[in-house]
């Protein structure tokens, strides 16, 4: 990428000269820069041979009407990869990671209502479930779970292995909680977002849009573009709430752990809730791609993002204690 690269591409797919880029400063596997605060260059790294998985999604959700993500504007694509995706920007707008964390601090300051709070986690359910409603018909298939099982239990032995601090992660606790998974045998499927969490929602005034449609950071991409069980993105968006609650503590209020507890489940259950009311759903597989997606995030931590790790101490050991409790 050279200098003043992101501008050049505005430009040229908006048909109009440009003048101001500045960068999206927050964690993150790709780079991704404002143009003239009215597109998001993201830049691809590293570049992915087409077709890409996240524009072929683009590009279905865009003609079957789903409306909140924002604007697809165009690409970057040459020599056989795309190097960059350019979307229509929403002014004004935070990730999830920072509206949504900053209406717990403002919740436990006793500055939000309790109630505005839970129905910010009921309107990304509700999302999550028409997106599924969009996706349905994008390569349906019948998709083997214990796939997911398998990947769960390699991640759990690389976690292990990498990671200080796990002795009291009992590897046969583990694969009780992931059995689930090794017995569904073959489950509906069709294409998933694939890395849905609170990240991915924007959020600015009263709308809220899903964004990053390239799937999971750790798959190879040509994985991400196959058919995989919805169960996936739910546990993932389930998890990543709870993984809110654990950003707060750890990163804004210490003394507030007492209430988090009351958050994480009034939170996660009306996603849930909200995401029943198009879709039905198996709790006992939905607690093992749970148990599944915190193993997930210790791998992204040791690839990607080595302090994240704390979001799975936090909430795997609870996880693991319902899955007990269930049976």
């Amino acid at each position: 990428m050279t200098p003043d690269a992101s501008i050049e591409l505005a430009a040229r797919l908006l048909g109009r000269p440009c003048f101001v880029e500045r960068p999206i400063t927050v964690d993150q596997t790709n780079v991704s820069v404002v143009v003239d605060d009215c597109v998001i260059v993201k830049w691809l790294q590293p570049p992915v041979p087409t077709p890409h998985p996240g524009v072929e999604m683009i590009r279905h959700l865009t003609a079957v009407g789903f409306a909140e993500m924002p604007t697809f504007v165009g690409l970057d694509e040459r020599d056989g990869s795309v190097h960059a995706i350019v979307t229509a920007y929403l002014p004004g707008a935070i990730d999830g990671w920072e509206w949504f964390v900053n209406d717990v601090v403002r919740w436990l300051d006793a500055d939000l209502p309790f109630d505005s709070l839970i129905d910010s986690a009921r309107r990304i359910g509700a999302i999550t479930a028409r997106l599924h409603a969009a996706l349905a018909d994008l390569k349906p298939s019948l998709v083997d779970l214990s796939t997911v099982g398998d990947q769960a239990v390699a991640d759990l032995t690389l976690a292990k292995s990498r990671l200080d601090g796990l002795d009291w992660l009992d590897e046969q606790e583990v694969a009780m909680a992931l059995l689930p998974l090794h017995e569904g045998g073959c489950r509906r499927g069709h294409r998933i977002h694939g890395d849905l969490h609170a990240g991915q929602f924007l959020r600015a005034s009263d709308t809220v849009l899903l964004t990053d449609f390239d799937g999971n950071p750790l798959q190879q991409v040509a994985g991400r573009g196959l058919p995989q069980s919805p169960l996936r993105d739910v546990a993932s968006l389930i998890q990543s709430i709870v993984h809110v609650g654990a950003v707060v503590v750890k990163r804004r209020r210490p003394d507030g752990l007492a209430n988090i507890d009351r958050f994480n489940e009034a939170a996660t259950a009306a996603a849930l809730d909200a995401y029943r009311a198009l879709h039905p759903v198996d709790d006992r597989l939905l607690r093992a791609f749970q148990v599944a997606q915190e193993l997930h995030e210790y791998a992204y931590s040791i690839h990607h993002l080595p302090h994240w790790r704390y979001v799975a101490d936090a909430a795997l050991p609870s996880l693991l204690r319902s899955s007990r409790a269930a049976g």
